[in-house]
């Protein structure tokens, strides 16, 4: 009789695991006075929200000044670093939805239009409210990874490029508030200039181009051209940066690529 096999538990559990991809995401800074994002005032609202997928590439740029003094008869100018330049970041988000919808806009579900047009929350069902069990519709896999209304996230991402105007109380308040800035975070990336993983930015691009629609007009895939700008302020307050917070990271250079003899 031959001899049955060993281990039956370990070979049974014992199958390879996918890693849990780490999401970019971007958080709302330096908002208007009493403003809270539409995101953070819905159910289960949360200030943080992830892009769909991580960019494939990112593009990050820095400048440093430094101007040329001219000397009669000398060889060469002898250049004076005057300012650092900017810093900028870019990339391309891409957004997809499997399901095609097939519920349409309903008017009327606790929202509307107010006396000057400007269409108010609650205006419209999501067209992805319908479920199956805990997961959304017939993708099979959960409502917010794979089906994802692609208009929401336009108006999300354009957030961060328009002013907010005052009315107050009284109605007198006229100021105009800039567009919030953008806390940009990218885990393990080590982005910023001091080794941590997040950046404070604004928001200088925003160029959406719609790739594919489903037959009802809804958008399937589209693609958004990204770029920020690393910015000093915050909080009311200016802080420049200082090469001194580089050396958690530069410092272990040496470890890498230090020139060997030989």
């Amino acid at each position: 009789m031959p001899a049955l096999p060993t281990q039956i538990l370990t070979q049974l559990v014992n199958v390879p695991h996918e890693p849990e991809l780490k999401q970019a995401f971007i958080v709302a800074k330096d908002l208007a006075p009493d403003e809270t994002p539409p995101w953070e005032s819905a159910e289960n609202g949360a200030p943080e929200i992830a892009f769909q997928y991580w960019p494939e590439s990112l593009t990050d740029s820095r400048e440093s000044t430094w101007n040329p003094r001219y000397i009669p008869g000398g060889s060469h100018p002898i250049y004076q670093w005057t300012h650092g330049g900017e810093r900028r970041l870019s990339f391309t988000a891409v957004f997809t939805t499997d399901t095609e919808p097939d519920i349409p806009d309903r008017p009327g579900s606790g929202g509307g239009v107010s006396e000057s047009g400007v269409a108010q929350a609650g205006t419209a069902d999501s067209p992805y409210n319908a479920s199956v069990g805990d997961f959304g519709i017939t993708s099979g896999l959960s409502l917010g990874k794979r089906d994802v209304d692609l208009r929401s996230v336009v108006s999300w991402l354009r957030y961060f490029t328009y002013p907010f105007y005052g009315t107050g109380g009284s109605g007198n308040d006229i100021r105009v508030f800039e567009p919030p800035k953008v806390m940009l975070v990218m885990p393990n990336s080590k982005l910023a200039h001091n080794g941590s993983d997040h950046i404070t930015t604004v928001m200088t691009q925003c160029e959406v181009t719609y790739q594919e629609w489903f037959p009802n007009g809804f958008p399937r895939i589209i693609e958004v051209g990204l770029e920020f700008a690393e910015v000093v302020q915050e909080d009311g307050s200016v802080r420049f940066h200082n090469r001194e917070d580089m050396g958690l990271m530069s410092g272990q250079i040496g470890t890498y690529l230090a020139r060997r003899e030989g």
